[in-house]
This record gives C-alpha cells, sequence and structure tokens, in this order.
C-alpha cells in the first residue's frame, strides 16, 4: 500500500480503504474483541482464532513494509523459527519447554507462526527506536534498545502463554535464561533492520506492539481460564 505504482485498479479502491489508520483500527477491534469476550467466559472459543489473529496482523503490517524489505521478512521469520528450533530440540537456550496446538500447525515441534511473532515483534519496536532514538544513536545501540522492549514484552506474554496452552516449561518455572536468550537472539535479529528507512513510516507495526502491550496485559489482569 506505500512504495508501488499507482495502477486503474487504485482509483475504485476507496481511499479509507489505502490509510493505515483503518488498519490499526481494524487491529485494534480485534483485540478488544478478544478482551471482552475472554472476560465474559469465551476464552477456548476465542484463543482458537489465534493464528488467524497473527496471520491478519502480518499481512497489514507486511502490506505497509517497503518493498526494499523482503528480503529481510524471510531471513527475520526464518531466523526467530531456527531458534525457536533449537531451543526446542536442545532446551540450551532458553530452559526446557514445548510447544502446545494452540498456535497452529507446527514443524520440529515449533509453531510456523512463531518466525512470523518474532517479525512482527522485531518491526513494532525497531519502529519505536527509528522514531524516538536519535539519528545519531549507533545501530547496536539502537538494536539494544528494541531487544529490551521485546524482552520486557515476553515477560507479559509468558503467563498468558502458559495459561492459554501455547507453550509449557517442563521445570515448572520460567528460567532466567529464557529472558537472556530472547534478548540476545532479539539484539542480534535486529541488526538487520538497522537501515531500513521505512520503519518509521510503517505505523501498524508500531502500533500492533502496543496492541500486544495492552492486550497481554489486560489478560494478566483478568480472571479467565479455558475451562
Amino acid at each position: 500500500m506505500t512504495n508501488r505504482p499507482t495502477s486503474p485498479l487504485d482509483a475504485s479502491i476507496p481511499p479509507w480503504w489505502r490509510t493505515s489508520r483503518t488498519w490499526v483500527g481494524v487491529m485494534v477491534l480485534l483485540h478488544i474483541v478478544a478482551v471482552v469476550g475472554i472476560a465474559l467466559g469465551y476464552a477456548r472459543e476465542l484463543m482458537a482464532y489465534t493464528p488467524l489473529n497473527l496471520m491478519l496482523c502480518a499481512g497489514i503490517v507486511m502490506a505497509f513494509t517497503g518493498a526494499e524489505s523482503p528480503w529481510r521478512w524471510g531471513l527475520t521469520m526464518f531466523l526467530g523459527f531456527a531458534v525457536e528450533v533449537i531451543g526446542v530440540t536442545t532446551g540450551l537456550l532458553f530452559g526446557s519447554y514445548s510447544y502446545g496446538t494452540g498456535l497452529g500447525p507446527k514443524a520440529l515441534g515449533v509453531p510456523l507462526l512463531m518466525g512470523v511473532l518474532w517479525w512482527l515483534l522485531l518491526m513494532g519496536t525497531h519502529h519505536w527506536t527509528a522514531r524516538w532514538l536519535p539519528q545519531k544513536v549507533r545501530p547496536v545501540l539502537r538494536a539494544a534498545v528494541a531487544a529490551t522492549a521485546m524482552t520486557l514484552l515476553d515477560a507479559l506474554i509468558e503467563p498468558v502463554a502458559i495459561r492459554a496452552g501455547w507453550w509449557n516449561w517442563h521445570d515448572g518455572s520460567i528460567p532466567w535464561t529464557n529472558y537472556l536468550t530472547w534478548w540476545l537472539a532479539a539484539w542480534a535479529m535486529g541488526m538487520l533492520w538497522r537501515d531500513v528507512d521505512d520503519l518509521k513510516t510503517n505505523r501498524p507495526a508500531g502500533m500492533l506492539l502496543w496492541v500486544f502491550v495492552l492486550f497481554f496485559l489486560l489478560l494478566n489482569i483478568l480472571p479467565w481460564n479455558l475451562s
């Protein structure tokens, strides 16, 4: 929807359909409905749509990503997925854990959407570091700030993911190595995005990060279960 040539078809598309505000509104509405429904006792039914929600949000963010970025999409998703495979298989990176069925189809014990989730979170955190940090800040420090934000968000996600059955820790608690490895992986993969100019303008990527923060914060506070 940005950085692409116009075509005769564009003239037939309403202007509101092409604006980021419309699609940010869609993502916000979806998560509001989810929170309200979960609070009302429909957690099992609504959590089943988590993979569909992630794919829709990824599609919206991709639509506002510049034409120079697709190779980074693929590489980031692959690396995120690969890190999870190593973690699940060996237990040496994050700790001893395994995935449930709530995040959709799996390969090598890891939901395929985990690579997409890594990409979404990296896009969102680097959107805000690109906007808030001065240009003179070195890429290595910019990636460190983004990795710290991702790790803080992971701390919100973990309790919800365990309650939802997305994954579980075999020792019964979340090890500190999970957060350390999450930070290191986020920092390393974040270096792929150090010179992407369109991160500042990808409003859906940035707003989705805040939607996730509020969504998981509320689910940590509200009483709910899958029964």
